[in-house]
């Protein structure tokens, strides 16, 4: 027998049976609550391939001065950026690369698909590039290239310095080995590919007849060379 229970057969009050029933159902309410905060935080962990105790802590980052810093930071940057242990700095490092891998090939993979519509719609006509000045907000490059390139480190170092990340698709290239390799020829800073501001791709991915292009706000990936 519950307490309100026993205190309603003793012969309490009718105000206290209402405060007591009331008392429970607001239990049962925050009990509710509690759940559902947990299957929610459960599910958004699982997005990213996190463990809840990760996501915990990526919460608990984000209520401090990190989430006043960088209030729109997802949680694979702001838990390698507050990693623990070099191990720990790591395993974020590489789960940071494999996402942002996984969504570019996505995302340049749809744009392949719009340039077909394009000319199955609008067949003969130019669809039109745009400058690299020109375009706001560039949130990353994607920069096509062959095997052979003489000079590509220093065009991917330039595109470094406008503080974008770049995206390198190396044709010709037989396996992933030998994109290391010519990265490594191209004096690529692997401490850049270390932290996800340049991944190295084989170009048979790569959409074809462009060299350059641009991730913009908004608008989704854009030709401009």
């Amino acid at each position: 027998m519950s307490a309100c229970a026993r205190r309603v057969k003793a012969g309490t009050a009718l105000l206290a049976l209402v405060l007591c029933v009331g008392a429970e159902a607001d239990g049962t309410s925050e009990s509710a609550v509690r759940e559902s905060e947990v299957r929610d935080s459960s599910r958004r962990a699982a997005v990213w391939n996190l463990s809840a105790a990760d996501w915990s802590r990526y919460q608990e980052l984000m209520a401090g001065r990190r989430g006043a810093w960088s209030p729109d930071a997802g949680p694979l940057l702001v838990l390698g950026a507050h990693a623990r242990t070099e191990s720990e700095r790591r395993r974020f490092a590489e789960a940071f690369v494999l996402a942002e891998h996984a969504r570019v090939e996505g995302e340049l993979a749809f744009e392949r698909a719009v340039q077909a519509a394009w000319q199955r719609l609008f067949p003969g006509r130019l669809r039109l590039t745009a400058p690299a000045a020109n375009l706001p907000e560039v949130e990353r490059y994607a920069l096509v290239v062959d095997r052979g390139c003489a000079d590509c480190g220093r065009r991917i170092s330039n595109h470094l310095e406008l503080g974008v990340p770049v995206d390198v698709h190396v044709r010709g290239a037989a396996d992933d080995a030998d994109v290391r390799a010519w990265a490594a020829e191209q004096g690529i800073d692997p401490a850049a590919v270390r932290a996800g501001q340049v991944t190295l791709n084989r170009g048979g991915d790569a959409p074809d007849g462009a060299a350059l292009w641009a991730r913009v706000a908004g608008r989704g990936w854009v030709p401009v060379e």
